[in-house]
């Protein structure tokens, strides 16, 4: 019964797909005066809804549904990421990650650093789990309590804005983001020791 109410709503996707116009079709005017972020945020909800064969209609469902998905699999490449690695070895290793999948997955990385920001327990768990592990790899390098948070919220900036500057092309092109991320690594981790004894 659920395959063909499936199949149903894939029918008519694809039938209110072939209906519409090509962007070429839009004027100036149209596009200038159109809520585009309303059209992006509906076209986003049909594509949930097919995958899901549940409504999702509204922009919060939209932004749980993505920020669940993406706490997710941040937290598992992460943790392949750590394997094997101790203390301030996992923490770069982590941290190199952490900026590799904010570069890979921009709006999924936006998601994941910011706080849940609704009474929602899956949301809430998946951002729980993936701060837990943190507070493990800080604490792996003695980091522990207002410290350890200290330190992952400089972490979390460090690479959010490093993906930022590599979006938007900040550095020039002959000095490569990979080495620059590397160095500012090294300042970092360079930092915690020095002024955590640790």
């Amino acid at each position: 019964m659920k395959s063909a109410m499936n199949g149903s709503r894939l029918a008519s996707h694809w039938k209110g797909i072939r209906s519409m116009r090509h962007p070429h079709d839009f004027s100036i005017n149209e596009i200038l005066a159109s809520n585009w972020d309303k059209r992006l945020a509906d076209d986003i909800a049909a594509e949930l809804e097919l995958a899901s064969g549940e409504p999702r209609t509204s922009i919060p469902e939209i932004r749980r549904f993505f920020a669940i998905k993406s706490c997710r699999n941040l937290l598992g490449r992460l943790e392949s990421a750590r394997n094997g690695k101790l203390s301030f070895s996992a923490l770069r290793a982590v941290a190199t990650e952490m900026r590799r999948f904010a570069v890979e997955h921009p709006g999924l990385a936006a998601a994941t650093f910011r706080a849940p920001v609704t009474e929602c327990p899956e949301w809430r768990r998946a951002y729980q789990e993936l701060q837990e592990f943190m507070v493990a790899v800080f604490a792996d390098c003695n980091l522990y309590g207002q410290t350890g948070d200290d330190a992952l919220h400089i972490l979390r900036c460090l690479a959010r804005g490093f993906a930022l500057h590599e979006f938007m092309g900040s550095f020039s092109h002959t000095y490569p983001y990979d080495e620059a991320y590397e160095l500012a690594l090294d300042v970092f981790i360079a930092g915690l020791r020095v002024e955590y004894k640790c």
